[in-house]
């Protein structure tokens, strides 16, 4: 696995989490990963640890980009290397028929995965916001035995030995729902990029705002033949109203040329990563 010999395996915990899957998927040292409360707190681990990766999601096929984490490869000074897709499933456990449930406990990517199963099935319960879906199953069996009726959207993979209390399986909205995972680490002062690697990441400013700025920076690329496979524009949080891009793109031998072009015509280009696909998991 590419990244076994990592002393320092960052993602989202506790095990069980779709995170947790990812990451053993890319590291077999177990004892190397370590878990956080949240993205945030492994991004920032990351960026703080010598010698060390972390496995993120960054991009989910039914929810869209996961704009924490995108927005932290810029702020934390941070580098793809890798990235992969997993499947996810999910079911739903219950200690009562769904029409009597008051409450469900769902992390907030479940949730946005499952709206049309919850709507139909859970329209009149409230949601609990949880850290993660391993803590939604936890949450649920720590107070069933305060005998309230309620639920958890959980990962498919947890429900095995708790069958008694699984209501449906794969409640996801779609059935191919896949997310993007990620391994990043710091940035390092001379970072060396190889453009024969599949795709390049992009952060992408500008100097002033015009009209048809968007149709120019699209005019560059098109020059060079290069396929974007990813385009969206994020608020620059700097000022109000502005607004930045990230772009993905597959790289070809015209990438760099692109690139030096893009600068020349007053975009600055941030490359945030070069890198290959990883199988599915």
């Amino acid at each position: 696995m590419p990244y076994s010999h990592i002393p320092k395996v960052f993602t989202l915990g506790p095990a069980g989490t779709f995170s947790d899957q990812a990451a053993r998927q890319v590291c077999s040292n177990f004892d190397a990963i370590h878990y956080t409360k949240n993205f945030n707190e492994a991004i920032v681990r990351v960026a703080e640890t010598p010698n060390s990766v972390a496995v993120v999601p960054i991009e989910n096929s039914v929810a869209g980009t996961v704009t924490q984490i995108q927005d932290a490869l810029v702020t934390e000074e941070l580098i793809i290397l890798d990235e992969f897709p997993m499947r996810i499933r999910y079911a739903l456990l219950a200690n009562a028929p769904l029409q009597q449930v008051t409450q469900f406990f769902a992390h907030e990517q479940a949730y946005g995965q499952t709206l049309q199963y919850t709507a139909r099935h859970l329209c009149s319960a409230d949601h609990i916001y949880t850290r993660s879906n391993t803590d939604s199953a936890t949450q649920f069996f720590s107070t069933s035995e305060q005998r309230i009726p309620q639920a958890a959207i959980v990962p498919i993979n947890l429900v095995e030995e708790h069958q008694d209390f699984v209501v449906a399986q794969d409640i996801q909205d779609y059935p191919n729902n896949t997310t993007r995972f990620v391994v990043v680490r710091k940035r390092e002062d001379k970072e060396q990029l190889d453009f024969r690697q599949r795709k390049t990441s992009l952060f992408i400013e500008f100097e002033t705002d015009r009209a048809g700025l968007l149709y120019e920076m699209l005019s560059i690329f098109n020059a060079y033949r290069i396929n974007l496979c990813r385009l969206e524009s994020r608020p620059s949080k700097r000022i109000p109203w502005s607004y930045v891009f990230f772009v993905d793109l597959y790289n070809n031998q015209e990438s760099q040329r692109c690139l030096s072009d893009l600068e020349h015509s007053g975009f600055r280009a941030k490359i945030l990563g070069c890198y290959d696909s990883l199988p599915r998991m």
